[in-house]
């Protein structure tokens, strides 16, 4: 129990441990379509605690949210991921937009964590993208000084903050967000795990 959030603990060696991750954040973190008020309000603004207690992320956007309840879970076993924030336009999915995930090494082995709208990707190496579909404005990782409690009382936007670029637009990406809301009207891009690049649905997207 860190300060009134259970943290699980969890089972394995090397790569079971990320899964298990995965498996606590897919059913803990549930993708859920929100109204355009709780977006502007709640969106990246919320900590661990928060996260945890209110069960759920934005579905068009839940890499923040995921991604530091990750990062609590795997500092709580002694595991200290690195934060791998990419600030990029992908040409017709709306204005330029920050995108956080995870570079792991467990076991000898390095594996990033991705958790997009569409699916959670969960594959050997480090983080990689295609340049060629998408304009990178910063890459940067982030080492996380701090333990799981104290991870626990920040939020994603905080974050962010510290390294983000004049080019995010927070109101056009809220307005952005608010139109994917009005679009799928409840419904929910399906959970989707893919554990080889080569398999997944997005390639490096």
């Amino acid at each position: 129990m860190t300060d009134g959030v259970f943290l699980p603990t969890l089972c394995g060696t090397g790569s079971d441990v990320l899964i298990g991750v995965v498996d606590f954040i897919h059913q803990a973190v549930v993708k859920s379509v929100w109204t355009p008020e709780r977006i502007r309000r709640v969106y990246a603004r919320r900590t661990v605690r928060q996260i945890l207690a209110d069960g759920d992320t934005l579905a068009f956007g839940p890499c923040p949210d995921r991604t530091l309840v990750a990062c609590a879970i795997l500092h709580r076993h002694g595991i200290r991921p690195v934060v791998v924030y990419h600030e990029r336009r992908v040409p017709g999915f709306g204005p330029s937009t920050a995108h956080l995930a995870l570079e792991v090494e467990v076991g000898g082995a390095d594996y990033t964590v991705d958790f997009g709208s569409h699916e959670t990707r969960l594959v050997p190496g480090g983080y990689t993208y295609d340049p060629a579909i998408e304009e990178t404005i910063l890459l940067k990782r982030l080492e996380i000084p701090v333990g799981a409690d104290a991870l626990t009382t920040i939020t994603p936007g905080e974050v962010m903050a510290a390294v983000a670029t004049e080019r995010i637009q927070v109101d056009r990406k809220f307005e952005y967000y608010e139109k994917q809301a009005e679009r799928y009207r409840g419904r929910v891009p399906e959970e989707r795990l893919a554990l080889d690049v080569k398999h997944s649905i997005h390639r490096e997207l």
